[in-house]
């Protein structure tokens, strides 16, 4: 046994050095850790860090993210009537990552498998769920790092592997080429010919149209997605269940919110989680499309799992995405809104000015230490969380349930009639602006036809012309007459091969239209030609002379319906200022598109015989109710007459979806409230035989054991 002294760190006793005493069979660090130290370096230390002084700082850091390892420094430096050491700062770097190492996890999937019990710990005969488990994802760039500055050396080039939040960057590197591989399938003439260049394809279970999510800068081209060459990380990528529980984190490395960190995301969760997912995200609409299209597409769908946009974002969407990927018209969403990424990324944005230079390493310690925090905080409010969700289902079935009621009273229908009328809503919008595809092909072969048959004609005429050109004395030539002269022959010579050579041009355009017809038929199965006097040629030919008309007004139709029913939910009493602040900036977007459909309009109708009367774009976007728009009388898709078009009976089909949805979260909370109870007991069970069992094997970790019970079974208790 002998003794020896240390330079220390120790804000509660501000003691400069302490007299560590060391038996011989220890090393020197070992033996400062045994009575309170740690040693800011394996091998001769020359200052130690009392453990208390690090866990003060960790407590400061998870409570206050923004809080730095210099400005704690500084303070230390104060207490102790020091001027500022900038050593001070680097011991403590070094033995606060020496803790944050030895704190981690092993297994890779055990935390997200067992950290939120709402989601995880399934009991027997429990009621089933239509969704096993609903989670949310999105990216964010506030925690970007910036990149390494010329030929300047980084001192730390670490990484922290350590962690089970962040996937390893070869595994999201496994998926980079989804979506070039699905565009790549994608036959060209699937792509709607006025489709932007820039715009993502869809399958058919996604939206014809992508206007509700071409502003979206997370459903652009992965080639528009640039980042600034400044930073190497430009962001985050992450994921977190429905009760606010991080799943996994992607690094953004030099660029936007790339295709592969959703797909990687996707791909760990059919891994390791249940069937029956719901996911949430900004352009889940597109997103759907994108899943399907890769790999992962078939076992995405045999796991029956679902892509739906989040309820915030989702009302910036166009009506026609809103009937299919809102949650609230999702069968088993409860009131789930899905945004639960917004309310984490509030609170991680403070992490921003510490992550900025920081080191790779150091950046993923901060961030790893922030989310566990925010688990622990989120599993300590768990309780309450339950209990507002409850709460906020029963208001709503007790006060909304009894206007559906009254209203179904008073509009003669049952709750299955509204049920039918969702339905048709869905299918008016999945079809409205568009052109019915039987039609085109009509027109295209009444065209080819047409072209044929003016072919024809020409080719006719050119023969009777070629015929008539033909001398009279033509015979006599033939027969050993003596040629006209040769000016008169050589004129004629060069009539005959320009008729000649226009007859012969005619007739290969009349075999190409020949073959494009017989092409066309055998497309849409015609085995008699159409004539002229056949009612179905003449009701084509009478349809083309519309079509451009229809279409122009039929695509002006949509939009205008479209916002007339976003004017709607702007206006409804329970829509938070944000969100009507979202769909108001979506509407400004809608005037412009608004504008370009009046032009294509004027244009069209100026062009019938009679000419219709044009209309001024101002006027339009100033309808309040679907009655103002008179042009409805002209549409194939006319509304007005339906009975989920009136207000009355749109309110009570809103209502009635809300209660429906409160039902389904009165039993998710009752599964969720009984599997948290259960988990509650088992654990604290489970933590009383492991610190037992310690103290009966004389483990030294029997006491950091017990500290971990002490706190973890305060924490069970206020949630029970």
């Amino acid at each position: 046994m002998y003794d020896f002294s240390i330079d220390i760190v120790d804000m509660y006793s501000l003691s400069r050095t302490a007299t560590i005493h060391c038996d011989v069979a220890h090393t020197t660090v070992v033996a400062m850790a045994e009575q309170g130290y740690l040693a800011t370096s394996p091998v001769n230390p020359s200052l130690a860090i009392t453990f208390n002084t690090l866990e003060h700082f960790r407590l400061l850091r998870v409570r206050k993210p923004s809080f730095s390892l210099e400005a704690f420094a500084k303070v230390l430096c104060d207490s102790y009537l020091l001027p500022y050491r900038r050593w001070y700062r680097t011991a403590l770097s070094d033995c606060f990552d020496h803790m944050n190492i030895a704190l981690g996890r092993d297994s890779p999937d055990w935390r997200v498998q067992n950290s939120c019990p709402a989601c995880c710990y399934e009991l027997e005969g429990e009621p089933p769920l239509r969704f096993a488990r609903m989670f949310s994802l999105d990216g964010n760039n506030s925690l970007k790092r910036v990149a390494r500055f010329g030929s300047r050396k980084v001192a730390d080039v670490r990484d922290f592997h350590e962690s089970d939040y962040f996937l390893p960057a070869d595994f999201v590197d496994l998926y980079k080429d989804e979506v070039k591989n699905s565009h790549a399938a994608t036959p060209p003439t699937s792509r709607a010919p006025d489709r932007p260049e820039s715009s993502p394809d869809h399958d058919a279970d996604v939206l014809p149209e992508n206007d509700c999510t071409r502003n979206w800068k997370a459903a652009a081209r992965d080639e528009d997605k640039k980042m600034w060459g400044i930073f190497d990380e430009s962001g985050i990528f992450a994921s977190a269940c429905r009760h606010g529980f991080i799943l996994w984190i992607v690094d953004m490395v030099k660029s936007g919110e790339l295709a592969k960190y959703p797909i990687a995301i996707i791909a760990k969760a059919l891994q390791v989680l249940d069937r029956r997912l719901l996911i949430g995200y900004d352009v889940g609409c597109t997103f759907s499309g994108t899943i399907n299209r890769s790999t992962l597409g078939p076992e995405f769908r045999r796991l029956e799992c679902l892509c739906c946009v989040n309820a915030f974002h989702g009302y910036s969407h166009n009506h026609r995405c809103q009937t299919v990927h809102h949650p609230s018209v999702i069968e088993g969403a409860g009131l789930e809104d899905l945004k639960t990424m917004e309310r984490i990324f509030s609170a991680s944005n403070q992490l921003a000015p510490i992550t900025r230079y920081a080191s790779r390493f150091h950046r993923h310690v901060i961030i790893d230490m922030f989310f566990k925090q925010w688990d622990e905080d989120k599993y300590a409010n768990l309780a309450t969380m339950l209990l507002n969700n409850y709460r906020q289902a029963l208001s709503i079935i007790d006060e909304d349930g009894a206007a559906v009621d009254e209203a179904l009273r008073q509009l003669r229908y049952t709750p299955d009639d509204l049920a039918r009328f969702q339905e048709e809503e869905k299918v008016f919008f999945a079809n409205v602006g568009s052109e019915n595809p039987a039609n085109a092909a009509a027109v295209e072969y009444v065209t080819l036809l047409c072209e044929l048959r003016s072919v024809e004609t020409q080719l006719g005429n050119s023969t009777s012309h070629f015929m008539a050109s033909i001398d009279e004395d033509f015979g006599s030539t033939i027969s050993g007459a003596p040629p006209p002269a040769t000016n008169y022959y050589a004129a004629a010579a060069a009539k005959t091969r320009k008729k000649e050579t226009e007859r012969r041009h005619l007739r290969e355009k009349w075999d190409r239209a020949l073959r494009d017809v017989i092409a066309m038929e055998v497309k849409i199965g015609i085995t008699t030609r159409w004539r002229p006097d056949m009612s179905e040629y003449r009701a084509t030919l009478q349809y083309a002379a519309e079509r451009d008309y229809q279409v122009a007004l039929e695509k002006l139709h949509g939009l205008v319906v479209q916002r007339l029913f976003e004017l709607h939910t702007l206006n409804i009493s329970q829509t938070a200022y944000k969100v009507r602040t979202h769909i108001s900036k979506s509407l400004q977007r809608r005037f412009e598109a608004i504008r370009t459909a009046v032009k294509q309009y004027n244009a069209a109708a100026q062009a019938l015989i009679p000419p219709r009367p044009t209309l001024d774009w101002t006027k339009v976007t100033h309808y309040a109710f679907l009655d103002e728009f008179e042009l409805l009388h002209d549409t194939r898709n006319d509304i007005r007459a339906r009975p989920w078009a009136q207000p009355l009976v749109r309110e009570t089909m809103k209502k009635s979806r809300r209660v429906l949805r409160a039902r389904e979260e009165l039993v998710r909370c009752n599964v969720e409230v009984r599997r948290l109870q259960t988990a509650i007991g088992d654990e604290n069970a489970a933590l009383v035989r492991v610190v037992c069992d310690a103290r009966a094997r004389g483990d030294p970790l029997a006491g950091p054991l017990e500290i971990l019970m002490i706190r973890r079974q305060r924490v069970n208790a206020r949630l029970c």
